[in-house]
């Protein structure tokens, strides 16, 4: 299973509140932001992370990631992409392929058991999948279920077409079912704040017939701007 995580946004939001490092090496309770989200994602595979070619060069990103992660590739990203399903398919060559795949954000922390996760998805032989969890807020994207078989019907990006937000954790039975869901998705130029976003893709799936379920979590919490990290460092111990 390959486990992609994008992590070469520009953190504008923190960069104003005068935070110094890039957003993946912010200071989490003595950790990293990055540190924290693959330890909460608790899946074994192989990682591959997107960064920029700036944040390679100014910090030692391998050597940290290598006290953490056992395997990985780091492949490199030389500037701003239009949005994060641009930047997955940099990693093209190493998950187009028929392998398990899993897009992680980059700033969130769930409660949550991975491997009932992986195990409900391949029992019921999904063909993707999307952790959720409740909330109502527009800064989301969220999951509407069909009422017949509670399968995925329509995805939404920032727009709340029901109560079944997304975490930011996909998964897809194939890799190139990824690959080529986004690739239509951007021949029709389908995008949000002028962005291709991840979540977005399960729709062209969904209009192919594939079969897209999704996975309530416990808690869901996100680490993207100060001041949902300012409540997460008040609220948790790690």
């Amino acid at each position: 299973m390959n486990i992609v995580i994008p992590m070469a946004g520009e953190g504008a939001r923190f960069r104003e509140r005068g935070y110094s490092f890039p957003k993946p090496l912010i200071p989490v309770q003595n950790k990293t932001m990055i540190q924290v989200v693959v330890e909460n994602l608790g899946l074994d595979g192989h990682y591959i992370f997107l960064s920029r070619k700036e944040h390679l060069q100014q910090y030692a990103i391998e050597p940290m990631l290598r006290l953490f992660v056992k395997r990985f590739t780091i492949v490199e990203v030389p500037g701003l992409t239009e949005g994060a399903a641009c930047t997955v398919l940099l990693a093209r060559q190493l998950i187009d392929n028929e392998d398990e795949l899993v897009i992680a954000n980059s700033d969130q922390w769930v409660r949550w058991d991975p491997s009932r996760f992986l195990a409900y998805l391949r029992r019921e032989q999904a063909d993707g999948g999307i952790a959720t969890f409740h909330a109502t807020h527009p800064k989301w994207s969220y999951a509407r279920l069909d009422a017949r078989d509670y399968a995925v019907a329509e995805v939404a990006e920032k727009v709340p077409i029901s109560t079944h937000a997304t975490v930011g954790i996909y998964y897809f039975r194939q890799g190139r079912m990824f690959v080529s869901g986004a690739e239509e998705m951007m021949r029709k130029n389908i995008r949000t704040n002028k962005e291709f976003y991840v979540c977005p893709v399960y729709n062209q799936l969904i209009g192919q017939g594939l079969k897209i379920l999704h996975y309530p979590v416990e808690e869901m919490c996100g680490l993207g701007t100060p001041e949902d990290l300012e409540v997460f460092v008040r609220q948790k111990s790690l």
